[in-house]
């Protein structure tokens, strides 16, 4: 499951009505989760996702350097992200 930070709620939450309503931002980091979830190719269980006016911000692990790509590419697909940091995205030791 993607991780999220304290302040944002989680997209299952907001699916079941349990928030009212969201933030431009919130409604992003939503969008960009549920891509990455939606991915069968990608395991997402570990990546976090931040967003704020646009700029997304991907965190935690990926298996592989394509994983860690194609994350950053779902990412930047997303209607409303203009740019993608990863740099924080690390790809797992073996």
């Amino acid at each position: 499951m993607l991780t999220h930070t304290p302040d944002t709620p989680h997209p299952e939450a907001v699916k079941h009505g349990a928030i009212g309503h969201l933030s431009v931002d919130e409604e992003l980091q939503q969008a960009v989760c549920e891509a990455l979830i939606a991915a069968p190719e990608l395991d997402s269980t570990n990546i976090g996702v931040r967003a704020a006016s646009g700029a997304v911000t991907l965190s935690g692990s990926v298996p592989t350097e394509p994983a860690r790509e194609l994350a950053l590419r779902i990412a930047s697909e997303q209607p409303g992200v203009e740019t993608v940091a990863a740099d924080a995205l690390a790809i797992e030791s073996a």
